[in-house]
């Protein structure tokens, strides 16, 4: 039979989309394909979709890779096949297999000189694309985005009695999933064998069962408790990171804390009656958030994470030197809360103020404690978030209503030597983003709202989906490889990425984009959605908890926020 190459162009979805992002691509170069068979998993502003093949062939070349934004009718994939319905598509410069050699690695994006048009593939329940007819005109092809664009509830314990675990790897029942320290811990506190226990959900990171886990399997009820981490002390605190001497600033405890109440999907799809609460765990990988409760507050929280975090340094309230808040909606605008929570510590001397980067704060925070110290400032300092996003969460914007949650957490910031080492936090921006994620109300411009209550919407929070998504996915995988290519690391030398809890979605791209396994990502969205500027210190300190790291793991943060705000960096545990 004879074959020949065609060219697969991006699938237009409508007037309105101009552009996909590639979530996953799940076939690779050579591989022989089937009609129908599942090529990518795209998603444009409005759906996430399965882009399947339309033929029978052979993939020959796949442009672009996992998290890239493509524009509707540029080039995705090229094809060998027999399928005479398709030779409209045929690649006139390549005509036959011998010519059509697969390249060992995808291609850098490019738009294909103007193939005709293509209309939108037909829809099974917005998640399949097939059926092709004449392709579009090609759009401009995409600039690759360089990491340079980035303009350059626990008992405290005795950090020295802290117990090792033996490598996660290890924590593996003769069959099933693995579980952490914490959870094989607590299943034989309650006298049981772990790997007997059966029909236990795996919530932790990479399908693994968690502490949290079992409490919720034992008790049948998710714990409320502010959880408190333990910070095991590392004996090698003064080996430099990458070859930067990052012994001199060291975190030395950390906490974290979440309000009492549980906002559930099904409580928030009453305003959408016409999505479902699969739809909306499939766009978020969000199942639940907590919500404040009537007399909760911001400082409240905070406290809590901050006690937890001395505690686990082993360090008194009076020999802070400072405490710097990373918020954006502090419980009010003057004095600073980072002030009314030195108050409440009993240490009103202490260098206070708060700083807002949205969800890149508390890295913004870390950096700028670490550079008070690395100048002499202070020698000890609380860095602490809170955020009470249901506050400002508008319970009725399909773009907002599903994402946000409260929260808190803290760590305590020395010059000693030992805990965990912290190197450079690289911050940087892209104000031309400044509208994608904001809200108008409540500043000096608009304080408040009109008597006839038309411009309430100004006071809740606002976001462009399709720009937040589309940049967040290539400024997170610049941020870890600028930290990798700055430390002279690999991939396979990282052991943890603690990321900013944006969006289950953008998290996997980025996990395929630059080569780490997703099950490396400590993602807590599921159960606490995206905390802002709190979402990192959370699930740093559930992680912690869960005992999951090991002395020397090599830890990448990373952070996108409004403004934009670009944030990430280094720990050694």
């Amino acid at each position: 039979m004879e074959t020949f190459v065609i060219d697969i162009p991006v699938p237009s979805m409508g007037a309105t989309v101009s552009e996909l992002t590639i979530i996953d691509i799940v076939v690779q170069a050579g591989e022989r394909v089937s009609k129908g068979q599942k090529l990518a998993e795209m998603e444009s502003d409005k759906s996430a979709f399965d882009f399947e093949s339309p033929c029978d062939g052979v993939v020959r070349e796949i442009i672009g890779r996992a998290g890239d934004i493509m524009p509707s009718g540029a080039l995705f994939m090229r094809m060998e096949t027999g399928d005479q319905s398709l030779r409209h598509l045929q690649n006139s410069g390549v005509h036959s297999a011998a010519a059509a050699a697969a390249p060992a690695a995808p291609a850098t994006p490019a738009a294909p000189a103007a193939p005709a048009g293509m209309v939108a593939g037909t829809q099974d329940s917005g998640h399949r694309t097939q059926g092709f007819a004449a392709p579009a005109p090609a759009a401009s092809a995409l600039q690759p985005f360089s990491p340079s664009a980035l303009s350059s509830a626990r008992p405290p314990v005795n950090a020295a009695s802290e117990l090792s675990h033996p490598p996660f790897s290890a924590l593996k029942r003769a069959s099933g999933p693995l579980w952490t320290p914490r959870a094989v811990k607590l299943a034989q506190d309650a006298g049981l064998d772990p790997a007997s226990i059966s029909g236990i959900e795996a919530t932790g990171p990479g399908g693994r069962v968690s502490g949290d886990d079992v409490t919720a399997w034992l008790a049948r009820r998710a714990s409320s408790a502010p959880f408190a981490t333990a910070v095991t002390a590392n004996a090698a605190a003064n080996v430099s990171i990458g070859g930067v001497d990052a012994g001199m600033v060291c975190i030395a405890g950390v906490g974290y804390a979440f309000p009492s109440g549980v906002r559930s999907n099904k409580e928030i799809l009453k305003e959408f009656p016409d999505m479902t609460e699969a739809e909306v765990i499939k766009l978020t990988g969000i199942r639940e958030r907590r919500y404040a409760a009537e007399g909760e507050t911001a400082t409240s929280l905070a406290l809590t994470a901050v006690r937890h975090a001395l505690a686990q340094a082993q360090i008194d309230a009076g020999e802070i030197d400072g405490v710097i808040m990373a918020t954006l909606i502090p419980d009010q605008p003057v004095p600073s809360m980072a002030s009314a929570l030195a108050r409440q510590l009993g240490i009103p001397r202490a260098l206070a103020f708060d700083l807002n980067a949205a969800c890149a704060g508390w890295l913004y925070a870390l950096e700028v404690g670490r550079s008070f110290i690395r100048a002499g400032t202070a020698k000890k300092l609380i860095v602490v978030t809170a955020e009470l996003l249901s506050r400002i969460t508008n319970p009725k914007d399909h773009a907002t209503a599903f994402l946000f949650g409260d929260g808190a957490g803290a760590a305590i910031l020395t010059d000693a030597a030992g805990g965990h080492r912290l190197a450079r936090m690289a911050l940087s921006g892209d104000a031309d983003q400044f509208e994608a994620i904001q809200r108008p109300g409540g500043g000096a411009q608009c304080p408040f709202p009109n008597k006839n209550g038309d411009d309430h919407g100004k006071f809740y929070l606002q976001m462009n989906g399709a720009a937040v998504f589309k940049h967040a996915v290539i400024a997170f995988a610049a941020i870890i490889e600028d930290t990798l290519k700055r430390h002279g690391l690999k991939p396979e030398d990282i052991a943890w990425i603690v990321p900013h809890q944006a969006n289950e979605r953008i998290l996997r791209a980025v996990s395929k984009r630059v080569g780490i396994p997703y099950e490396r990502f400590v993602v807590t969205i599921g159960k606490y959605g995206n905390t802002s500027a709190a979402s990192i210190s959370m699930a740093l300190g559930w992680a912690a908890e869960e005992r999951i790291f090991n002395g020397g793991d090599n830890i990448i943060f990373c952070s996108v926020g409004a403004g934009m705000t670009f944030a990430g960096g280094l720990l050694v545990w």
